[in-house]
């Protein structure tokens, strides 16, 4: 008997470590391509930081966790659009029983600071000419929660910082080690227009 339960005990110690491990090689991936089970983080993911344009203020969801919408219904109704560095997802919305607009959301990965924070340009357009843009700063980690009376791994990414580029941006950003060089954007005329070179800096933890 004894035998047995020592057996049973293994085993557990075994699944458990194993989950360990995977949830651990999710994390590093995540870090290393932005990516989950070797895909791109959905677009509307990313998407769930953003307010309404009309909302003047910091996000109010800050967390979503990647591994729970990795395959789920709500965002696997949208496909993933490859346009050159950019990954778009787009979607139709009913205005009134005439009229279809389209939401349109896309990022561009643009690397990691030394401190892992990942640095991601987004755009959100809504069937007009605008295409309204941020910078937003992202960080990975590991987490439990507690579903069916069971203990969950979860990837979690939260929104660290948020830095406005304005309608249809152009500049070209570079990442460095401890801070992210915004070049002014000279052929913008739109709202929010970055006119002058801007310099975040980021001191390395």
């Amino acid at each position: 008997m004894r035998v047995k339960q020592l057996i049973v005990i293994c085993m557990v110690l075994m699944l458990l470590t194993t989950a360990s491990l995977m949830a651990g090689e999710q994390l590093d991936e995540a870090n290393a391509k932005f990516t989950y089970n070797g895909k791109p983080i959905h677009p509307f993911l990313i998407y769930e930081f953003s307010n309404w344009m009309s909302d003047s203020r910091p996000p109010m969801i800050t967390t979503v966790d990647v591994a729970a919408a990795f395959d789920s219904n709500k965002y696997q109704q949208s496909t993933i659009e490859k346009r050159e560095d950019w990954l778009f997802s787009t979607k139709e919305k009913n205005v009134h029983e005439d009229y279809k607009e389209v939401d349109m959301f896309g990022y561009h990965w643009l690397g990691t600071l030394a401190n892992g924070i990942h640095v991601v340009e987004i755009g959100y357009g809504g069937g007009g000419s605008g295409f309204f843009m941020d910078l937003i700063f992202i960080k990975f980690f590991e987490g439990e929660i507690t579903w069916e009376n069971k203990k969950e791994k979860q990837l979690l990414m939260s929104i660290v910082g948020i830095h406005s580029l304005g309608d249809r941006y152009e500049g070209d950003i570079k990442v460095f080690p401890n801070k992210v060089f915004i070049p002014a954007s000279e052929s913008q005329r739109w709202g929010g227009a970055v006119e002058n070179d801007i310099e975040l800096n980021f001191p390395v933890e």
